[in-house]
């Protein structure tokens, strides 16, 4: 009796362990196999979603980066989030996240802004724009006066329009003579001027660029990020070139993003491929700037007659000095 209670105790215990390992072997067997579809068959692979996500939103929201990276995967199906951040002074600050969901391969893309909203101050004139007489308050802002009245001892974000489209050099050449920090540059793809006969300024879903510390400077896709703080044009503008060459060798996913991203209907009816081939035959030319930096600093470009339309950012306290020695402490 004893013995066939301990035979069916022990028959009891192999079956449960048995279940348990076979439910360890398939959890183990879905995790390879869900890990190996995702990161060799399901495309784009982890770092081209990145850079094809960064690429995008970088060109489309004037003064927003895209960085940092995580990943979470469930069956059949990925999930990336990417910091958005702008920069104000000399420091970088969060403002919300981008997420690329992958399901069965099908991409969809969604921001999520801090406090749920993010405020989109950057407007530009294009160059050689009229309009009727009264309407050239709204195309010169009260930007200079705003500057005048912040405090010393801060820094802020600046929008600003040039007189003339401007080559890299060109542009370089204007802004060296100024203690200021370029964030993003307003590039002529084609149909701005086009553009600007149904809106007096090009602001967010209607302007493409990109920001100059987003690129990859390095030959060969060698990763080095290195160029003078001001110039080597041909370096900047052949690095841009090269991102949109890697957004269109990626259309599918490019084109589902910018679909996100880009809603007046004139945008979404020039592709890529024509702003591409647009700058291939005439050239990158300039027309606007995003800048940071000390304020004051900002308004002596009030100055210069290739400079207008200014349209103030956000506004922080001086950070504009670099210690020499500094550390951040996190919780443990």
């Amino acid at each position: 009796m004893k013995k066939g209670k301990r035979r069916s105790r022990l028959f009891v215990i192999l079956a449960s362990l048995s279940t348990f390992l076979l439910v360890v072997l398939i959890l183990c067997c879905y995790m390879y196999w869900n890990s190996l579809y995702v990161s060799r068959w399901f495309e784009p692979n982890p770092q081209a979603a990145m850079r094809i996500t960064s690429d995008v939103i970088q060109f489309n929201k004037p003064g927003i980066t895209a960085t940092g990276f995580s990943g979470n995967n469930r069956f059949l199906s990925w999930t990336y989030t990417l910091k958005l951040n702008e920069r104000i002074g000399r420091e970088e600050q969060t403002v919300g996240t981008f997420q690329d969901n992958f399901k069965f391969s099908k991409l969809t893309g969604k921001f999520n802004w801090n406090n749920g909203q993010h405020r989109t101050p950057f407007n530009f004139r294009y160059p050689g724009e009229t309009f009727p007489e009264g309407s050239e308050q709204s195309l010169n802002p009260n930007g200079w006066t705003t500057l005048q009245k912040l405090p010393e001892g801060t820094v802020a974000q600046l929008a600003i329009s040039l007189s003339r489209p401007m080559t890299h050099d060109e542009y370089y050449n204007l802004i060296m003579n100024y203690d200021v920090a370029t964030v993003w540059l307003a590039i002529d793809t084609g149909i701005e001027k086009e553009l600007s006969t149904h809106n007096q300024l090009l602001g967010n879903g209607l302007v493409f660029g990109y920001a100059p510390d987003a690129l990859n400077y390095g030959e060969n896709g060698s990763g080095s990020f290195t160029i003078q703080v001001n110039g080597e044009g041909e370096r900047r503008a052949q690095a841009f070139m090269n991102e949109i060459e890697y957004l269109l060798e990626h259309p599918k996913w490019t084109n589902t993003l910018l679909s996100t991203i880009q809603v007046d209907p004139h945008v979404r009816d020039v592709t890529l491929e024509q702003r591409y081939a647009f700058l291939q035959k005439n050239g990158i030319t300039i027309y606007g700037a995003v800048l940071t930096g000390p304020t004051k600093e900002l308004l002596k470009l009030q100055n210069n007659k290739d400079v207008n339309s200014p349209f103030v950012g956000a506004v922080d306290w001086w950070n504009w000095d670099q210690q020499s020695a500094n550390g951040i402490e996190y919780s443990y």
